[in-house]
This record gives structure tokens, sequence and C-alpha cells, in this order.
């Protein structure tokens, strides 16, 4: 009773929530086709859209953004399995007890991402920590001889934050599943001889599929819209696609206003997308499998 009580005082908050994002989302959207009294002419158009799919800046954002997003997701992914089996082995064997470990491997998720990008800055840049201790202890000369890590125009140093960053949310909405398999699994894999690698790979691992993949899909629609870590850790061009419409709109100028809203159109578009993909692939999978397991 008292949680339905909550609920109920929580509603009206909610819902001026979502009146108001869905103001600005309309108004954004009419914008993106020239409907802006602002500006003084308000017309019908997609010479704004044209525009900006024309604009060779656009396009370039749009193939870096991309790039990152996918890459950093699926690294993240490849990382987060690796991390997962060596929990597995740990649960199987008791190399450390309780759920330190697991804890360690979660806590940067504490860390938010300016400040993740900010660590990663001061860590890996030419003139940082690990470059200045690699010079102070002759493994160095000199510190052009780091590699450029961040700041670079494949952006490794927005890469490394994300890996970072994204594991262990990965590892949190999967490690359940390691938990929740029966013991005596391993004594009917132990009866035909299959051991507990193989077991992790056959078994462990594809039960965990459908939260890998909705973890995968979660995070390359928050990449493809982060803002924190390209701003900090990107160059001037190409720029990430929520960077570019930060510039745009901290000029100042009501002309670009038009061009501005297509590409937040493009982001919200992108994580729309992403959203339902994900409540598809929670109802007809991870749902599913939730029943399952009841």
């Amino acid at each position: 009773m008292e949680r339905i009580k909550k609920y109920i005082y929580l509603m009206p908050v909610m819902l001026f929530i979502s009146l108001f994002f869905i103001y600005g989302f309309v108004y954004g959207f009419l914008q993106s086709f020239g409907l802006n009294k602002i500006i003084g002419k308000s017309q019908f158009t997609l010479g704004y859209y044209r525009e900006v799919l024309s604009s060779e800046s656009f396009l370039d954002s749009l193939i870096f953004t991309s790039k990152m997003a996918l890459c950093s997701s699926l690294l993240s992914l490849v990382v987060s399995i690796s991390l997962l089996f060596f929990l597995y082995m740990n649960l199987k064997s008791g190399y450390f007890k309780g759920n330190y470990l697991k804890k360690i491997i979660e806590s940067p998720l504490l860390v938010p991402y300016l400040v993740a990008s900010y660590l990663i800055l001061i860590l890996f840049l030419q003139h940082g920590f690990i470059s200045r201790f690699l010079v102070a202890t002759g493994m160095m000369e000199s510190y052009r001889e780091f590699p450029v890590v961040t700041n670079d125009e494949k952006g490794i140093g927005i890469m490394l934050a994300y890996l970072w960053k994204t594991c262990p949310f990965i590892v949190m909405m999967s490690f359940p599943v390691l938990q929740r398999i029966n013991k005596k699994w391993d004594a009917v894999a132990h009866i035909f001889g299959v051991g507990r690698i193989r077991f992790f790979f056959v078994v462990v691992l594809p039960l965990m599929g459908p939260s890998l993949i909705m973890s995968f899909f979660i995070i390359i629609a928050y990449m493809f819209t982060a803002f924190e870590a390209p701003y900090i850790l990107g160059v001037t061009y190409p720029k990430a696609l929520a960077v570019m419409a930060y510039d745009m709109y901290s000029k100042g100028n009501l002309a670009d206003r038009p061009n501005l809203m297509v590409i937040n159109m493009f982001i919200s578009a992108i994580s729309i997308a992403g959203g339902i993909l994900v409540y598809w692939l929670y109802k007809f999978t991870i749902g599913k499998n939730q029943r399952a397991w009841d």
C-alpha cells in the first residue's frame, strides 16, 4: 500500500517531466523543418536536412561517431566476456572469497564519465603521469617517445574511457546469470567429461547471451550520443555528433538553429531506436528467460 502511495505522489512529477521532454522534442522537430519564427521566417522545408546531409563535416562526424561507438562496444563486449569467465572460474574454484572481486570490477561505475575522461587524460597524455614515470625510471629518454593516446584522430583515448566505464556495466548486467546456474549442471557436465572451460562457453555463455546483447545495444546507443569523453579526449576535427551540436549551439547563431536541430533529430532518432530495440530484446529474450528461470 505504501508503495502504491509513493507511485501516486510521483505521478505528477513524472507527468511534468514527460510533457517537458515531449514539448522540447516536438519544438526541435518543427525547427528542423524550418518552422521557426525566431529567425524571422517560418515555412516548411526539407532544405535544412539536405544541407546537413550534404555537409562534409557532418558526414565525417557521423562516420567518426559510428566507428567509435561500434568499435568501443565490441571491444567492451569481448573484455567483459573475459571478466565474466574469470568471475565464473572464481565462483567454482574460490580463489577470492566473497564478492570483493566483483565489487572491484564494478567500482568504475561509481566514477562519472566526466571524471573518468579527465583521469584518462591525466594518465595517458604525452606529458601525463605514465610518460613522466617512464622518463623518471629511465625507460624512455623523452616524453615524445610516448605514443599519442589522447586527443588523437583515431579516438584511442575515448575508447579507453568507454572501455573502463562500460565493461563493469556489462558485468553487472550478466553476472546474476552466473549465480543462478544450478550446481547440479556441473555434476552433469562432469559425468559427460565436459571441463569447466568448455562448460562456460557451451552452456553459461549462451545463457548470458540475451543480457550481453541487450547491454551491447544499451552502450552503443549511449556512446553514439555521449558528450563528455569526446569533448575532453577528442580532436577538433572530426568531432563526435554531440560535440558538433554543442559547438554550434555555443556560437549562438540563430541562423544555424535549424541545422542544429537536424543534428539533434539524428541523435534523438538513434537513441529512440536503441531504446525500442532494448525493450524488444528484454520482452522477447530476457523476459522469457526470466520466466524460465522462475
